[in-house]
């Protein structure tokens, strides 16, 4: 009897491990495999020997969550659990066959070797392409929703697979020592694909609706980006008006001092309110002309409400975009959320400061996307590691969240590289998007 358990822990083990490299591949190092082989190994066998049932729930959790570890990517919780279900399904299916072709019992095929070793074999083979199928599924339409959803609703639906997974094993295990008919063989068969055909129906209408939740706040997200993007539009129109109203007056001072010879008090007049007038304004179009480069409305829109803001408050503002940008690797509610993080920590920080300066850069490096905001700032003790800690600030209460927000954010990009530094009184923040 143990060396068949020995025998069907060790195909349990290979058929989980080849559901894991299906799913995985190739964000899954070659090497990690055999880790999830001898677990499954061994605690299969356990359960097995122990014939306690329970601790199926921390097999399956345990090596899920070292899944996760691996891959960092919390929605491959779920490959375990769903691999586990298909092999119990096919492997009953499989069972079927044989009973059906061959009359054998399932106790017969659970107590020889060879049954036990071709049933295992051909259940391989079956869930291969299934679960390949599945994968590019999920690439194709669920990966990017699994990327956005809250951990709650993925605790859910992993609860729901795990509980699947249970439910599975134990109402195919119940009928391993009874004499059943081939009728009450194909009613548990049946129930088998049913149950595990409406947990993924529920569990891919869940999905449907988060994802179709995502979409509206990406709709709600782009209107109030276009919004606040024609609103200093409007603005810069109506400061060029204001301008052009005024330049008639402004030229009818200009005279008087001339006529009167007063060329001293010309000179003050020049400096203290020609001259920061014409360069408030040259900072403005600066920044106008520079995001002409950009082509992607969202990331237009947040660069020009952040920077002209700044600009508003009499902050230095040096933008360099040199190459024209018509996309990036990255949600655009995503990017926005950031850059709006990022340019807002900026401007307050070096507001601190006795000349406050803002510099961004937007440009690529082959074919990549790079960010660089550097602001002046005072050193107020805080490490970098720590100013990324949830509520971690020298601002007071409500403060905090934004640079852990962006980690947040950032943890489910594998294309993005990001780095925080301090340099030359400077505080930098560098995103490079491949």
């Amino acid at each position: 009897m143990i060396t068949i358990y020995l025998i069907a822990s060790i195909f349990i083990a290979f058929m989980l491990t080849c559901d894991i490299f299906i799913l995985t591949h190739p964000h899954l190092s070659i090497k990690k495999y055999p880790i999830f082989f001898l677990s499954f190994s061994v605690l299969f066998f356990i359960q097995a020997y122990l014939n306690f049932s329970p601790l199926l729930f921390i097999i399956l959790v345990a090596n899920s969550i070292l899944l996760v570890k691996f891959t960092k990517q919390l929605y491959s919780f779920f490959y375990i659990p769903i691999g586990y279900i298909l092999n119990c399904v096919l492997i009953n299916l499989m069972g079927f066959a044989a009973h059906i072709l061959w009359g054998l019992s399932i106790e017969e095929l659970n107590a020889d070797k060879f049954s036990l070793i071709t049933l295992d074999t051909c259940t391989i083979a079956a869930s291969c392409p299934v679960l390949y199928l599945i994968r590019r599924l999920l690439e194709r339409y669920l990966i990017h929703t699994f990327e956005k959803m809250n951990k709650k609703l993925l605790a859910l639906i992993s609860s729901t697979l795990l509980l699947c997974a249970f439910m599975s094993f134990t109402m195919a295990s119940f009928f391993d020592t009874l004499e059943i008919t081939r009728r009450e063989f194909f009613l548990m068969v049946a129930s088998l694909i049913l149950y595990f055909l409406f947990t993924i129906s529920m569990i891919l209408i869940v999905l449907h609706t988060a994802k179709k939740n995502y979409e509206a706040q990406k709709k709600v997200e782009y209107l109030e980006n276009l919004n606040e993007y024609t609103k200093n539009l409007e603005m810069v129109y109506n400061n060029l008006r204001s301008f052009k109203h005024d330049y008639v007056n402004i030229m009818a001072s200009l005279a008087a001092y001339i006529d009167e010879k007063k060329y001293e008090e010309l000179g003050t007049f020049f400096y203290e309110h020609i001259l920061p007038m014409q360069k408030n304004l040259t900072q403005k179009n600066g920044a106008l002309n520079n995001l002409l480069h950009v082509k992607i409305l969202e990331l237009k829109s947040i660069l020009y409400t952040k920077l002209l803001l700044a600009v508003n408050q009499d902050i230095e503002v040096n933008i360099d975009i040199p190459d024209e940008i018509d996309s990036v690797h990255m949600d655009p509610v995503d990017l926005t959320r950031m850059l709006g993080i990022f340019l807002d920590n900026a401007i307050d920080a070096c507001l601190e400061t006795e000349h406050p300066v803002i510099n961004f850069h937007l440009g690529k490096m082959n074919e990549d996307i790079v960010f660089i905001i550097s602001n002046t700032y005072l050193d107020k003790g805080l490490s970098v590691a720590q100013m990324h800690k949830k509520e971690a600030t020298t601002k007071g209460d409500g403060h905090g969240i934004g640079l852990y927000n962006v980690s947040e954010i950032l943890n489910r990009y594998d294309n993005i590289y990001h780095e925080t530094l301090t340099e030359d009184g400077l505080f930098i923040q560098q995103v490079q998007i491949s």
